[in-house]
């Protein structure tokens, strides 16, 4: 330090003329100091580097993953094309046969060649796919290949065609090279407005095929009013369909479209043969539909046709199916439905052999069917919220572990018991003005006061010290993650679109962040709590203040605090703001505002009492506080690793949870609370015994 302000033996001019003095009496001293600290300094140095490293392979990583999961690549990519035009050909083979061949006589010679045609590319495909992946069953599905096409040529009736054809595509859907299934219950509300402004021209309003340029192609575009041809059609067909478009015809491919685009306008088309015929009814479609669930999942309603659909129910009836195809993805209490829907989708893949898929359609159903309304859930009965947690923990160790069926099972079946508990609590609460000014309020201040405690101990140091170019920088920052934290609320489509998992993942590394700052930030404060440290610090205060990183970084630390809270928060609203009627609505605002003037009230509070708090002791206290701040956050952001399915789960017996402390009832939680509190107590340890060594150096000098 002393160093830094001293060149050539001669004092630096810029010092203020107070420091000169000091500095002249230091001076005689500091080169005989010089060799007895220096170990010292490397080895802090050393330390501070390996932080600061850590801190940006961090910051990296959280920005990496805040854009999502990593692409997959291009060879990944043609598979899934290539799977997808494979399972679109065999439809179209077991749909249209019939059109090219009659009680053994080609009635069509064009259509015929395209049957031929269709089958030998499906083997070609087939062949071009187990060249890049492994399959067992390869030969089997390639026997299958060859008899359908000798079947064809052999001009044999539709309904064994349709039979094979129909098999073979099972037999690669269980390959699981494509999402056969949409991560959540499609909105066919925004499938009409896609199918309005794509498909209307040519399918006409209704879907009847009588757009405006419905004559101008040849072939015409397909009837979707057509009840025989539409009973057999899927939805994974129709997405199959608009994914890859349809040659010598009118059909493009919509490759501009999301697949969540894709598969709301497919769940829309699906609907539009029934639109008309029951469109009074939705009260009696819902209890339909909910009987009907017990029986299929989304992914069977997905890629299971009109006529498969009733076969797999068991209710053959036309009203049953209009009901399913109908449904609307429900709000509140019903928005359970998703978690019911991969649960149900995770049991079916684990009987199939297929474990890894089984333990996603898990995650995703905590993700996105329960952890969005867990702060409603809160706020009615918070011990549901560890209650479903353990439960779908339990799910997914059981999958993992390669539990039998019996017991994975069981596993779904107590937490769907749990679930539908959930269901009752939300379900009879009413959304008035005051309970949404409740929830609002109470999950506000808790955000709220969490980084609140942070800044206001950070303002707190650098207010005793009389650092006011430090401390606007502190309110820039926290300044700017609210700004910025405001503005999203204009993109919450977007960002609840960035998916559950994502959200998770930017949480998780958020706090991983903070706790690597705030563990660097108390070792230092705890090192400026010996007396004799006092006119080091303030020296080195004075210099380092000049430098605009060091400025930064403390806007930095404020910003990324905040910024976390604010993230979360505009997500609760705007999910919260979709289940309220607009009576109710003006309560989650009124709330926030209330939440707001507390926690400014309380910072006021905060900042007046610390001004009485004597400079040494406030260091000690706010050491204090950093340390237990960074221990529970380092308990979040692992629950925050394990909710996006990067870390495993193991559940302890002790079933204690206390979110606000950041104490889950997991293995990995408590291992990384006392990690860092370990880490803790070694730097203060090492800081004690350097100061030591450091004050004993000065009196043998002296």
């Amino acid at each position: 330090m002393i160093g830094s302000l001293i060149i050539d033996n001669h004092i630096r001019p810029e010092i203020h003329p107070i420091l000169q003095t000091e500095l002249i009496e230091l001076k005689g001293i500091s080169q005989l100091k010089f060799n007895t600290q220096m170990q010292y300094i490397i080895s802090y140095k050393t330390l501070r580097k390996l932080i600061i490293s850590f801190i940006a392979f961090s910051l990296c990583s959280t920005i990496t993953f805040s854009q999502g999961l990593p692409a997959k690549n291009k060879s990944s990519d043609r598979l899934t094309f290539q799977a997808r035009t494979l399972i679109n050909l065999l439809d179209y083979v077991s749909q249209d046969y019939s059109r090219a061949v009659n009680n053994g006589e080609v009635i069509n010679n064009a259509e015929y060649s395209e049957m031929i045609e269709f089958t030998v590319e499906s083997t070609s495909l087939f062949d071009s796919i187990t060249y890049k992946i492994n399959i067992n069953n390869k030969n089997q599905i390639a026997q299958q290949l060859s008899s359908l096409l000798t079947s064809i040529q052999h001009r044999k009736n539709k309904e064994e065609i349709a039979t094979n054809a129909q098999q073979i595509k099972i037999l690669i859907l269980q390959l699981n090279l494509i999402d056969i299934s949409p991560e959540q219950y499609p909105d066919i509300a925004k499938g009409k407005k896609i199918f309005t402004a794509s498909c209307q021209s040519c399918h006409g309003i209704y879907g009847a095929a009588d757009g405006p340029l419905s004559k101008s192609y040849n072939p015409a575009p397909v009837n979707f009013q057509n009840d025989s041809l539409m009973q057999l059609i899927s939805p994974l067909q129709v997405f199959n369909t608009a994914r890859l478009g349809v040659r010598g015809t009118g059909m493009r491919a919509f490759n501009e479209l999301s697949d969540k685009e894709l598969w709301d306008v497919s769940f829309y088309i699906k609907s539009l043969r029934f639109q008309n015929k029951f469109s009074s009814e939705q009260d009696s479609f819902n209890k339909i539909y909910n009987r009907i669930q017990s029986f299929v999942t989304l992914s069977d309603i997905a890629h299971l046709s009109d006529k498969e659909l009733k076969q797999k129910s068991g209710n053959h009836s036309d009203f049953a199916i209009a009901a399913i195809r109908l449904h609307k993805a429900g709000t509140g209490s019903n928005s359970f439905e998703a978690a019911f829907n991969y649960l149900a989708d995770a049991l079916s893949f684990y009987k199939n052999n297929n474990s890894a898929l089984a333990e996603e359609k898990a995650l995703y159903a905590y993700l996105e069917g329960i952890e969005p309304y867990e702060q409603q859930l809160n706020a009615v009965d918070n011990s549901i919220v560890s209650e479903l947690e353990n439960k779908m923990n339990e799910v997914r160790s059981a999958i993992k572990n390669n539990k039998d069926e019996q017991e994975v099972e069981q596993k779904i079946t107590d937490a769907k018991s749990s679930i539908n508990k959930a269901k009752v609590l939300l379900g009879e609460q009413t959304y008035s003005f005051w309970f949404s000014f409740f929830i609002s309020s109470s999950i506000l201040l808790r955000e709220g006061l969490e980084a609140v405690l942070i800044i206001i101990t950070i303002l707190s140091l650098l207010k005793s010290l009389h650092a006011n170019r430090a401390i606007r920088w502190v309110h820039a920052g926290w300044m700017s993650a609210v700004a910025i934290g405001f503005a999203s609320w204009f993109f919450t489509g977007w960002l609840i679109s960035f998916g559950a998992q994502n959200r998770e993942l930017m949480e998780a590394f958020g706090a991983l962040l903070a706790v690597i700052i705030l563990v660097y930030v108390g070792f230092w404060l705890h090192k400026k709590t010996e007396a004799k440290k006092w006119k080091e610090f303030i020296e080195e205060r004075i210099v380092k203040m000049l430098d605009q990183g060091k400025l930064f970084t403390l806007a930095f630390i404020s910003f990324i605090v905040v910024f976390r809270e604010a993230f979360e928060s505009v997500i609760f609203l705007s999910s919260m703001q979709l289940q309220v009627d607009d009576k109710s609505r003006p309560g989650i605002w009124m709330g926030a505002l209330a939440a707001i003037g507390s926690v400014i009230l309380v910072s006021n509070l905060l900042l007046k009492f610390s001004v009485k708090v004597p400079v040494k002791n406030l260091f000690q206290y706010s050491s204090i506080i950093i340390m237990i701040l960074s221990v529970v956050l380092a308990g979040q952001s692992v629950h925050a690793f394990q909710e996006s399915g990067w870390i495993s789960v193991s559940s302890v017996r002790f079933n204690f949870h206390l979110t606000i402390l950041g104490i889950y009832p997991t293995v990995q939680t408590y291992l990384a609370q006392i990690i860092v509190l370990v880490i803790t107590l070694i730097l203060w340890v090492y800081g004690i015994a350097k100061n030591s060594k450091d004050i004993s150096a000065e009196n043998q000098i002296s």
